[in-house]
């Protein structure tokens, strides 16, 4: 059985895009990660002199509220233990991101399906890549939850009936149900509840901080911001999904071509984009060093 815990970074009005990541593992290496999770978070709550009750990346990386009290250096070092757990953990992520600004000038496949909002569509776009990469396993069949960090029954009613116009981005069989890799209806759940969730948030983050970077080529909070998220995309790379899976190249179907069309420019280029290796731990040159981060 496959577990599917989704978080999103960035909204409307607040930022350019907003971005969903997936943590998809396998149910029975759950308990594991709760005991790795415990050790990595054990530090940070040592750090900084209490129990962590939610991970915002923004947060952390700009030592904003209590992670002030945790040194620069040591919040990178953090951020980069649950990036290197991706890549060393048979954890896969699930990555979607809107252009608010694409979104808008993009007309959907079928305007008269409903209101699909941003965040809709970027969970509706999750759902698809978990229910295309499951499928070929073998009895999986329904044997796919996913968790949303709140509950929204709009979501629940696409999974429970899809719309036509999905069908083609996995394949569907004649004979086959909609979605029948995943168990409907999506759950939910508080995200300092569960730390999958919070990990996929930060992921979220940072992949959105990646596309501020690269694709809208924002100005770093601090300097050697660009390099440090670089660092963390290429330690998350191994573990990310193909493009075939998300944005396939191929346009087969009109769902694939609306994605395509509404993606974050630098999050469609990946793989494409060169990934920097990661160095060997420890902390990062004083070149980094943070400044004060500007206020909300």
């Amino acid at each position: 059985m496959k577990v599917c815990y989704i978080d999103e970074s960035g909204a409307e009005g607040q930022s350019r895009c907003v971005v969903m990541v997936g943590v998809l593992v396998d149910t029975l290496k759950l308990n594991r990660t709760r005991v790795e999770f415990a050790d990595i978070f054990a530090e940070a709550r040592k750090a900084l002199g209490g129990p962590i009750s939610e991970l915002k990346g923004s947060k952390i990386l700009y030592g904003r509220d209590r992670w002030k009290a945790m040194k620069p250096d040591d919040r990178k070092l953090f951020i980069r233990r649950l990036c290197r757990w991706a890549s060393e953990r048979d954890a896969h992520l699930i990555l979607t991101g809107i252009d608010f600004e694409k979104y808008k000038a993009e007309a959907k496949p079928d305007p008269s399906a409903g209101v699909l909002d941003p965040w809709l569509a970027c969970a509706l776009h999750i759902a698809l890549q978990v229910q295309r990469k499951n499928q070929p396993i073998l009895k999986n069949k329904g044997h796919s939850f996913l968790f949303f960090d709140e509950k929204n029954e709009e979501m629940s009613n696409l999974i429970f009936d899809p719309p036509a116009w999905t069908d083609d981005y996995y394949g569907k069989k004649k004979k086959q149900e909609r979605l029948d890799q995943i168990i409907d209806p999506a759950c939910s759940v508080k995200s300092h509840h569960a730390g999958l969730v919070q990990v996929a948030d930060l992921y979220g983050f940072i992949y959105r901080r990646y596309q501020e970077l690269h694709g809208y080529q924002d100005a770093e909070v601090f300097a050697g911001e660009t390099a440090l998220i670089d660092e963390y995309v290429g330690l998350l790379a191994p573990r990310l999904t193909s493009r075939s899976l998300r944005w396939p190249a191929h346009l087969r179907c009109a769902c694939s071509r609306w994605y395509n069309a509404i993606a974050p420019a630098a999050l469609l280029a990946l793989p494409k984009l060169p990934e920097v290796p990661p160095p060997g731990g420890g902390t990062m040159p004083a070149s980094t060093t943070l400044k004060e981060p500007p206020a909300e």
